[in-house]
Parts: C-alpha cells; structure tokens; sequence
C-alpha cells in the first residue's frame, strides 16, 4: 500500500473514530420516544409548569405534533395552545441539548430578547431526565417563504436584516465554547471521504475537481493568520431567519461556538444562492438580495471579508463534490446546470475581495 493510500484510510478511521453523529440515527425510535411528549398527561404533568400558560390543568386542550425529523438526531416538536401560545421544543439524542440551552439562555440574557430587534427563541426550560429542549415560537415570516411563492419582495431587505442580525452577534462579547480550527470550520475532515466517491462516481471530471482544488488550496493557504474569533451561529441559513416588523428572530443554535466570522456569512450566501437555483427562482432578485447581505453585514464587520471568499468557495466545493457523488439532477436543475452552477460559484467565491 503507497504512502497516499495509507493516509486516506486514516483519515476515514479518524472520521468513524471522531464522527459527532456515530451511527445512523433511528428516526423511527426518536419518533416513538417522541410520541411520549405530545400525550395529555406529559404536557400537563411537565409542559404546562413550564409555561404557565393556564390551562385549567388540561393537556388535552394543546394541539402537538412533530414537525421535523430529519435523521439528524434532534426531533422538533410544536405544542400549540392558542392565542398566540406557540411552543417548540427539540428532542436530542446527545449531549447538545444542555449546550444549546446554555447557549440560549446566554444570548437571551445578553439582549437577544423581546427588547431587542434582534432575537432568539425565548429559553422556557430543559428536561434533562428527557433531553428536551423547550422554547417559545418566535414571531414572523422565514426568509425561506420567498422560495415557496410567499413574500418573494421581502427577499431583498430581509437578507439585509438577516445580515444585521449576523452583524449584531459577531459584535457581542459572548465567548462560550470550543473556539473553531480552520479544519473543523472549513469542513476539511469531509473532503477527503467527498473526494473519494465523487471522482469514483464521475472519474471524467477529474481534472476539473483537481484545478478547483489546487485553486482553493492556494486561497486556504493565504487565509489571514491569527484572525479574530467572534462568536458564530454555525447554521446561518435562511430557513433560520424570521422576519416581522421591527425585528429579526435566528434559531437552530445548536452549533454556536467561536469562529471565523467569514464562515457565517459564506454559509447564508452559498446555501440562499443554490436554493434559489436549485428551484430556478429569479436570479436577477438573489443577486441583489446577495449585494444587499454583503453590503450591510461588511459594512459592520470588514474585517471578515479578508477571508469570506476562501470559506465561500470552500463550502460551494463540498457541495459541488456532493453533486457528483450523488449524479443526478436536483430540482429543476438538470445535472450539468447543477455543475456548471457549482464551478462557477466557486471561481466567483475564489476571486471575492482579491
């Protein structure tokens, strides 16, 4: 075995032996052990302590069901009691839970709150006995609604406000967590893994993945060294982004933790671009809803754009690498639409503010 085999196979007996996720999540078994939670007797023997929502002591009267399980190993539950008393709690299946309740209670007690225009879910209370995580819905419309047909206009100034908010975070004093290495925060523990499967999926694109790679080798290596942390979302992404009048509420906190502030900017730009595409949304709209995020997130942190282009074109490279390896279109998006998108994505990332 040559020495280049000998390092792919330890990288991937790194990635079994450090993988946060372990085996596949059961999305049935954390479904039942959900189940257990929307019953009358939990919501009123557990919930409605919690809440002091009054109730008459009747759990019955709460409509809850599960809205998300994705595989991830968190369930998201939403207990429903009217007049705007809209609660959602999410289920672990690791230790995240006390972590993104911690991390929640921070930034709620650090002005994120209902005085602020900038906010998170409002911290109501953590079942350890259970893993469950409890919070109260934020108001406001998704930024993502733009892309099912709804409040398409709000497309623009609501990624200025997602960048504001952006923004308003990375200013804060709040410095909780294992701070970030280049390696975890570029993703580079999956490259390898990626690269394998894509290029033995498609072996003809391989001189094409071997000249974006030597270019976004170079782009890593002129990364700023000893750059500012701040304190970072870790999943800026527009589906987490609610909109309403005079505020703007993020949740999915579970990956806070400081970073390179590029790297939330890059993730909202890479993942709002090629959702828009993916489902042929007016590109002429995302480019300005692009101009607009850029322009107001950099006019309030500068210094990240000395390495937003490296993190943009990096995350852009993992998901091109995925579209290979999974060879089929996405969308409405033929394959080779997906790809020549990916490259090009990539050459503009590459050559951001050089």
């Amino acid at each position: 075995m040559d020495a280049t085999c000998q390092e792919t196979f330890s990288i991937q007996r790194y990635l079994v032996a450090n993988s946060s996720s372990g085996a596949p999540v059961d999305t049935q078994a954390l479904a039942k052990k959900a189940a257990e939670f929307t019953t009358s007797d939990f919501i009123e023997e557990r919930i409605l302590p919690l809440i002091h929502v009054a109730l008459n002591g009747h759990g019955s009267s709460c409509h809850s069901e599960i809205v998300q399980n994705t595989g991830t190993g968190r369930l998201t539950l939403r207990y429903d009691f009217g007049a705007e008393n809209v609660f959602f709690a999410k289920l672990y299946c690791d230790d995240l839970g006390s972590r993104c309740h911690e991390i929640n209670s921070i930034l709620w007690e650090a002005g994120f709150n209902a005085t602020s225009p900038y906010r998170v879910p409002q911290p109501v209370g953590f079942l350890s006995e259970h893993n469950l995580l409890l919070m109260r819905s934020v108001p406001g419309t998704p930024l993502g609604a733009a892309f099912n047909g709804h409040a398409v206009d709000l497309l623009i100034a609501g990624s200025r406000e997602a960048a504001k908010w952006l923004a308003a975070l990375h200013h804060s004093s709040l410095n909780t967590g294992m701070p970030d290495s280049d390696w975890d925060s570029l993703k580079l523990f999956r490259m390898a893994g990626r690269l394998i499967k894509a290029i033995a999926a498609r072996p003809e694109k391989l001189d094409t993945v071997r000249g974006l790679m030597d270019m976004l080798k170079k782009r890593i290596e002129e990364l700023p060294a000893n750059r500012t942390l701040v304190f970072t979302h870790g999943r800026y992404h527009h589906d987490h982004v609610f909109l309403s009048p005079g505020a703007t509420a993020v949740i999915d906190l579970d990956r806070c933790r400081p970073s390179d502030p590029a790297k939330d900017a890059a993730e909202f730009i890479r993942v709002l671009r090629l959702t828009a595409f993916k489902k042929a949304f007016d590109m002429a709209i995302v480019e300005e809803a692009t101009t607009a995020f850029l322009g107001a997130y950099l006019a309030e942190v500068p210094e990240a754009a000395a390495s937003l282009g490296c993190y943009w074109a990096t995350f852009v490279f993992h998901s091109l690498l995925g579209g290979l390896k999974k060879d089929r279109a996405k969308g409405t998006r033929s394959w080779e639409e997906l790809m020549q998108f990916y490259v090009s994505e990539m050459l503009r990332a590459l050559d951001f503010a050089r």
